[in-house]
């Protein structure tokens, strides 16, 4: 089950991050206000009548108020901070490359609120219809994350290609290279136990293949832009 948490509010606009449990699945439905999104760790499936879009943070997307859609998240949860806008817009549908997530959290960091950031920052392009990757890059994709002993090389080299070449369609696929896939959900992993128990930082650390809770630390910070210690107080009243 999600749980969610207002981190700003003003007439018209909210700030909401919500964190979505591992496996959740939120069938078919409408918000009536307009949402920009900014995926933080993990992923999810999302399905419309645009297509579907399969996502692994991090990553923007926009959708316009009442626009029908259904999600699943995947075994990591997904942690994402979305701006709810009572006017109209966005006015459309949109999906972005992961790199606006990265520029989006750099703004946050010099000191510009998410409000701010996330109001101005829609992403460009309509998405149109989106393609879904063939069959067997969804296979490479998730023994890429169900087998974190298994090499890229030796994975690539399993679906009869050069790891070059594999590493190029992968991240046509998924807009991500397959270490950034990895290590998304490593953090996104963490995420989903930092927020939902209180397992200690050290232990999480261990369990989730960190080096150290300073290691632990520095991911999470990256992909999120709170603290482990942050994220935990600020869902801790939830």
């Amino acid at each position: 089950m999600s749980v969610s948490i207002t981190l700003e509010a003003s007439p018209g606009r909210r700030l909401v991050l919500s964190h979505y449990a591992p496996g959740e699945e939120c069938r078919p439905h409408r918000h009536d206000w307009a949402q920009v999104s900014l995926l933080l760790a993990g992923g999810y499936v999302e399905d419309s009548d645009q297509g579907r879009a399969r996502a692994d943070g991090p990553g923007l997307s926009a959708k316009p108020g009442r626009f029908e859609h259904e999600n699943r998240f995947g075994d990591a949860g997904a942690l994402i901070l979305s701006l709810n806008l009572e006017a109209a817009a966005p006015e459309r549908y949109v999906v972005a490359r992961p790199a606006a997530g990265h520029d989006t959290l750099r703004r946050m960091a010099a000191g510009e609120t998410g409000m701010t950031v996330l109001a101005g920052t829609l992403p460009g392009e309509p998405s149109g219809p989106v393609a879904t990757p063939g069959p067997w890059l969804n296979q490479a994709h998730d023994r890429l994350l169900a087998e974190p002993g298994l090499s890229i090389a030796a994975l690539a080299r399993s679906f009869g290609l050069h790891p070059v070449r594999f590493a190029r369609l992968f991240r046509e696929a998924f807009a991500q290279s397959p270490s950034a896939a990895r290590q998304n959900r490593r953090a996104a992993r963490a995420v989903d136990r930092i927020v939902r128990s209180g397992t200690p930082l050290a232990e999480i650390a261990a369990a989730e293949g960190f080096a150290d809770q300073a290691h632990l630390s520095r991911a999470v910070g990256q992909a999120t832009g709170w603290s482990p210690g942050r994220l935990r107080r600020l869902f801790a009243d939830v």
